[in-house]
């Protein structure tokens, strides 16, 4: 008898704890959800400036370089910000030189009520035989 009443006084306490745990699950889940995104959004940051920093080495000019490599930024992030920013700094312009592409991003992460700020850098040489026209 004595084991039973003991029993019968913690009945509920499961549920109890349940109740009270469940909405710090869902804020972890939450807050994986949301690094997560942001991880993936560098990810599509640093591609941006990958592919603008190699539009850019295979054009004849700068003028044509920067064209190319805000083209291609656009195109590349047109999912994840309306308007990334891109700048291009250029070694030289001669063979054996390389040119450094920085594509940023505006980030909104609209279900958590946040934005960030992504930024993401490519270093390519220049091509050795370049577009022609």
């Amino acid at each position: 008898m004595r084991l039973r009443g003991r029993r019968d006084a913690e009945r509920g306490s499961m549920s109890a704890e349940a109740v009270m745990l469940a909405p710090v699950f869902v804020l972890f889940l939450l807050f994986l959800v949301a690094a997560g995104r942001i991880v993936e959004a560098q990810g599509e940051v640093n591609g941006a400036a990958r592919d603008a920093a190699r539009a850019a080495s295979v054009e004849r000019s700068t003028a044509d370089g920067e064209d190319a490599a805000e083209r291609t930024a656009r195109a590349v992030l047109s999912k994840q910000c309306d308007s990334p920013e891109t700048s291009l700094r250029w070694s030289r312009v001669l063979q054996g030189g390389h040119v450094r592409a920085e594509v940023s991003c505006e980030l909104n992460l609209g279900f958590l009520g946040v934005s960030q700020r992504m930024t993401g850098t490519s270093v390519v040489p220049l091509e050795r035989f370049r577009r022609m026209e």
